[in-house]
């Protein structure tokens, strides 16, 4: 009997975090920045239980939680934002949630992230002097989804740049005047794509000029 009740002690005293989902998979827009989810749980043991560490296997994730101890029966959350910038196709990051009552937990994001647009070339060069004046870079949005492109700027003025449109949402041109010959210059061309619904910003595109 004695050796009944210390483990019924036992039990009693450990705390434990029920989670509502340990797996996420993610559903983005092609230019979206980034995303957020939430990971629910309840304490369901009878002591109060701390969420001690919280490691990312990414740079890419950014844990937040308003607290870190929860009372027996309490529940919290652990939100989690995906940084999406520069990443496209599949992708799958954790979270690593280490508890005072020497429980592990790991939490699994998914997501396959659409590539908006293929950009021909990516590196656009000028080396000599009697190459044509202009190139042409073409830009064609493979999805089924319309992404609108807004504007092309340039990073060095020297370079003059004319954004086409072909098909809207679709298919575009940029055409790249070469600066006078003889300066040796290097500018990257930003396309800025029409955010997506519920955004105040999208992705950028990018390609690179190098001009002798």
């Amino acid at each position: 009997k004695l050796l009944i009740t210390i483990c019924l002690l036992a039990t009693s005293a450990t705390a434990a975090l029920d989670w509502e989902r340990t797996d996420v998979n993610l559903q983005v827009h092609p230019v979206q920045l980034d995303a957020d989810t939430v990971f629910r749980f309840k304490n369901t043991g009878r002591e109060t239980i701390s969420l001690r560490d919280v490691k990312v296997t990414c740079g890419c994730l950014a844990p937040k939680l308003e607290k870190r101890a929860f009372a027996p029966g309490e529940t919290g959350e652990l939100k989690v934002r995906f940084d999406l910038r520069g990443r496209t196709g599949p992708q799958s990051k954790a979270v690593i949630v280490q508890t005072s009552d020497g429980a592990t937990a790991k939490l699994n994001l998914v997501v396959d992230i659409p590539k908006a647009y293929s950009v021909a070339p990516i590196m656009m060069k000028w080396v000599e002097s009697n190459a044509a004046p202009t190139k042409t870079a073409k830009l064609v949005n493979a999805t089924a989804r319309p992404i609108k492109l807004l504007a092309a700027v340039s990073s060095d003025p020297a370079v003059a740049i004319e954004l086409k449109t072909l098909r809207a949402g679709f298919e575009y041109e940029v055409v790249v005047t070469r600066p006078p010959a003889g300066k040796n210059i290097r500018a990257v061309i930003r396309l800025n794509a029409e955010p997506p619904p519920g955004f105040a910003e999208g992705k950028a595109l990018k390609f690179y000029v190098h001009a002798l």
